[in-house]
């Protein structure tokens, strides 16, 4: 899903929200509220990944053409 919006900015220049048209966010909120709601595990992965993305442990991450070759074996 490709997402249009404008981004908002703070003083320094550095992304503070998003803007999204109502329908957009409505298809998201959807595609969300449908969801379930996350494991322990799956709560613990997401915030370890956050947390490398925040420090730029790129190695704890994989790449695009690896992930779409793991995936089509």
């Amino acid at each position: 899903m490709s997402i249009i919006h404008q981004k908002v900015v703070d003083d320094q220049g550095q992304p503070e929200a998003a803007l999204v048209p109502w329908d957009v966010f409505v298809q998201i909120q959807h595609l969300l509220e449908d969801d379930e709601p996350l494991s322990d595990i799956e709560r613990e992965a997401l915030a370890q990944a956050d947390q490398d993305r925040a420090t730029g442990n790129t190695d704890a991450f994989v790449s695009l053409d690896d992930l779409k070759s793991e995936l089509s074996d």
